[in-house]
């Protein structure tokens, strides 16, 4: 299993320095060059789908109490490939004489590294980071990037100033993101923002606070990782690009498609719901939370209110517990799968009233299912 995921990583590696090597060259036309990178694709088409959640999972599996370096050293080295993506894309990819060909190769070939980078810090954080809640002096982390473009981009005259800037704003924001993912999975962190300051130049001082202020409330989100990170599970599978099959569909941009609803720990759900479950459905219900099936044949008849099981749900989904691509996959899950006691019979869910609580701010019912840890 390690020799898969080093040879999946391998392979983004490939792409990452491909990309930098052609673009230094600087061809004329780069006609050959989109055949080799096609060709390095398809050459490894047995790699795709590759599904680096069970990868993982099976690897931490093998030796649990020491697989923290090896997940460690897949991490640093994510974050490096990634990083070096960042890079590139700011420092070649702004020239519009690119082929849009080449140009969908390298986002494409960005964002497989993305996920990867992604899912590792996810997967590294949950098995490890969570045995580590304390974990001693907090890393400063300081933004300065929103006061000090001034100094980077000095012709702020130019009419591509603006443009200069949101760039530097951009570039700046996804290497912060990055380092502050990488940073977390061994430390907490202390995000400190230097505020931007107004220059004497008052034309182009609105049109720079207009971007600035886009900046600042992304850097919010980063203040707030630890809260934030639970609910950016990710459940993925590393897809053949689909422009590379015809020709005629090269611009087609991948689409990831819906996975199934899955829980980080399937045995405290199914504890918690047990006591509420006829014993008919007992077995249907273990074979639905372990993902073993994605609905049952027969809706699980739930001893309980409406909203009692759709706020356990919403509360599972908030701590990052229960990994769904939205709310409404979740309402629509529960509507194929639950019926719910009311007026001494059982009934089906019905989406507006699912969404009273999933989709709102709510109170606790009066009765709760405990989660059971």
């Amino acid at each position: 299993m390690k020799a898969k995921i080093n040879n999946f990583y391998n392979l983004l590696n490939e792409f990452r320095y491909t990309f930098q090597r052609i673009l230094k060259s600087k061809p004329e036309s780069y006609d050959d060059e989109i055949l080799l990178l096609e060709s390095i694709y398809s050459n490894n088409k047995q790699q795709f789908p590759f599904d680096i959640k069970t990868a993982f999972e099976d690897l931490y599996t093998e030796n649990p109490d020491k697989m923290e370096l090896i997940f460690w050293d897949k991490l640093k080295e994510s974050y490096y490939n990634y990083e070096q993506f960042i890079e590139l894309d700011y420092q070649y990819f702004r020239n519009s004489e690119l082929p849009t060909e080449f140009q969908d190769l390298f986002y494409y070939s960005k964002l497989l590294s993305y996920n990867y980078f992604a899912y590792v810090s996810r997967i590294y954080y949950w098995y490890y980071g969570r045995k580590n809640e304390s974990r001693g002096e907090k890393k400063q982390i300081i933004v300065g990037f929103l006061n000090d473009y001034s100094e980077k981009i000095p012709d702020l005259d130019n009419d591509n100033a603006t443009l200069k800037i949101r760039n530097y704003f951009s570039f700046h924001f996804d290497m912060v993101e990055n380092y502050v993912k990488y940073i977390y999975a061994k430390n907490d962190f202390v995000l400190k923002i230097t505020k931007f300051k107004s220059l004497e130049n008052g034309d182009i001082n609105g049109k720079i606070e207009k971007v600035a202020d886009k900046y600042y409330s992304k850097l919010e989100e980063l203040v707030n990782y630890k809260e934030n990170i639970t609910k950016l599970a990710l459940n993925l599978r590393f897809e053949y690009p689909d422009y590379l099959r015809s020709k005629d569909t090269f611009v087609k941009k991948a689409v990831k498609s819906q996975e199934p609803i899955k829980f980080l720990h399937p045995e405290n759900v199914f504890d918690s719901l047990s006591p509420y479950i006829h014993e008919e459905f007992i077995e249907p219900l273990r074979k639905l939370i372990f993902g073993e099936k994605n609905n049952v044949d027969k809706e699980i008849t739930f001893r309980g209110s409406s909203n009692m099981l759709v706020y356990f749900f919403k509360q599972l989904y908030d701590g990052g517990h229960l990994i769904a691509d939205s709310k409404e996959q979740i309402s629509e899950w529960i509507i194929k799968n639950f019926m719910f006691y009311d007026e001494e019979d059982y009934k089906k869910f019905k989406k507006d009233t699912i969404q009273k609580t999933l989709m709102r701010d709510c109170k606790p019912p009066k009765r709760e299912v405990k989660y059971l840890i």
